[in-house]
């Protein structure tokens, strides 16, 4: 099954609410002079590989909604 509009929706929200997230923590830990165990590098490569395979799973126009809104 393909993730529908309504789907799509609520895991844009996920995936933008878990990238501000780890950015807060990185400049938080920057601020405090402490070094993460996983880089904001990793972090950013590893939310790319899960959106792509969000869009792989989704249908075409749930994606189309999702590049014109996001």
């Amino acid at each position: 099954m393909k993730f529908n509009i309504q789907d799509r929706i609520l895991l844009d929200e996920m995936v933008d609410t878990f990238t501000a997230e780890m950015h807060k923590n990185q400049d938080d830990a920057e601020l405090m002079d402490k070094r993460p165990i996983i880089t904001r590098e990793y972090w950013l490569q590893m939310i790319m590989v899960v959106q792509g395979k969000i869009d792989n799973f989704t249908t075409v126009k749930a994606l189309e909604h999702s590049n014109k809104y996001r």
